[in-house]
């Protein structure tokens, strides 16, 4: 199951950069990319919650619900016509890697 996730966050990742990069050229279906890549993000992040942490209310724990229901709204708004969908888009990535940022690591085994 770890080597899933594992795949399935980079899946993610590599979604939400490409989705990124044509909406930035304009692309129709970048939109739809970057959706995509933000909704397996949502599940990966599901998949790690720790229930026992969120039934104890710790507060990181928390934090990780709020980003993944702040995900969860980008996802919903970004096919709307609300004016800030991108910003919100943006503030919900960013903050789901400033939240998991002990995930994200440069080091090399």
């Amino acid at each position: 199951m770890k080597r899933f996730l594992s795949i399935l966050y980079t899946l993610a990742t590599v979604l939400i950069i490409v989705g990124a990069l044509f909406i930035l050229q304009a692309e129709s279906y970048g939109v739809a990319i970057l959706a995509s890549g933000v909704s397996l993000n949502i599940f990966y992040r599901i998949f790690n919650l720790n229930t026992e942490r969120i039934h104890q209310l710790k507060f990181s724990e928390l934090l990780k619900v709020l980003g993944i229901i702040l995900m969860l709204v980008a996802c919903i708004l970004i096919f709307t016509d609300y004016d800030h969908k991108y910003n919100m888009m943006i503030f919900a990535v960013v903050l789901d890697v400033i939240i998991n940022y002990k995930e994200i690591s440069l080091k090399t085994k």
